[in-house]
């Protein structure tokens, strides 16, 4: 992979995490409040990940309601993975982001009073 690439992907994974921090730091200086950003953007990526497995086993589940079994050695979980992850890389930075702007605009400001 080229380095810009790398670099684009990277900023369109932390960059509204990284710039909503930033925010909050320019409003609250340095507190130790701010380190339930990064608590929050973990949190959600991890939920990111798992609304992923939940709308790859509904897809599995849609795909597979009128089939027959599969073969037994047919390749068709690890093509579900392949989705699972593809899903995943989608949808697991907006749940990041969403997560920290929710606890920066919400829980921040409710532990400053």
């Amino acid at each position: 992979m080229h380095s810009g690439v790398i670099i684009a992907l990277l900023l369109l994974f932390l960059g509204p995490s990284l710039w909503i921090g930033y925010q909050e730091f320019m409003r609250f200086g340095w507190t130790w409040m701010l380190l339930l950003l990064p608590i929050a953007w973990f949190g959600g990526l991890i939920i990111g990940a798992i609304a992923a497995m939940f709308v790859t086993g509904i897809l599995e589940w849609l795909s597979n309601f009128n089939q027959p079994p599969a073969e037994s050695g047919s390749m068709g979980g690890v093509a579900w993975l392949g989705i699972w992850l593809v899903i995943s890389l989608i949808t697991s930075p907006f749940f990041a982001a969403i997560s920290t702007w929710l606890t920066a605009h919400f829980l921040l400001p409710a532990f400053r009073r």
